[in-house]
């Protein structure tokens, strides 16, 4: 019956984090959302619990490694010696980002692009040059980089916001370490650095692929302990 826990595999993968880490912020970032997660004295202390409840209180942040359109992430970017506004429009997407800057491969980029064409590096760079209504004979490589980082460190910065709010109602001596995974860890390492929080990456501890779809590895670990116990 997967359509019971569908809205909710986020409890399962923080379920099974906090047995192992008692006093953390589970933060797990996909290809759309980023959930973050407190476990206070091994349990999960999440407040929301449905979606509308999380993103009021911090808990989910609609921002993810390879879905988000880059005009969600920024109104604008520095060009040119001088702020630009940049397109709103789907140009392109937080995978273009991060396949120009090398934190995804071709083959991680699984989602559909903006314009309906390749998942080259180059087609990545040209759907960012478009958000500023430019093209790559118009850019160099220094140009589009300079604006892929600068939307990275918003969408960082993004979540790191949540993570703060989230421990501003706990209690925030003590939780110093956050506990990543999900397809966008890499996003989620550097959002927790920003909130000043220590690193420890699920990917090291589990399986790697595990780790990087833990909801629903969660869900099967919790249903094989539910059918061993009958």
């Amino acid at each position: 019956e997967p359509l019971k826990v569908a809205a909710a595999n986020w409890m399962a993968s923080a379920t099974l984090v906090a047995r192992q880490f008692p006093d953390v912020i589970f933060l797990d970032v996909g290809s759309t959302t980023a959930d973050v997660i407190p476990i206070v004295e091994g349990c999960v202390a999440a407040q929301g619990r449905t979606d509308t409840e999380r993103l009021a209180k911090g808990e989910l942040i609609y921002t993810g490694a390879l879905r988000t359109p880059v005009c969600a992430i920024v109104r604008s970017v520095s060009f040119g010696g001088r702020r630009c506004r940049v397109a709103a429009e789907h140009f392109a997407i937080a995978a273009d980002v991060y396949l120009w800057l090398e934190e995804i491969k071709e083959s991680d980029y699984t989602c559909e692009t903006p314009d309906g064409k390749g998942r080259s590096q180059p087609e990545a760079g040209a759907r960012l040059a478009r958000m500023v209504c430019a093209d790559l004979e118009m850019l160099g490589k220094d140009e589009i980089t300079a604006i892929a980082w600068e939307v990275s460190r918003a969408q960082a910065r993004q979540i790191a916001d949540g993570i703060r709010q989230v421990m501003r109602r706990i209690r925030p001596a003590v939780i110093s370490t956050a506990v990543l995974t999900g397809e966008g860890d890499f996003l989620a390492r550097a959002a927790a650095e920003q909130a000043g929080l220590t690193i420890c990456s699920l990917a090291q501890k589990r399986e790697s692929t595990a780790a990087r779809t833990s909801p629903a590895a969660a869900v099967a670990c919790l249903l094989a302990e539910l059918v061993d116990a009958r």
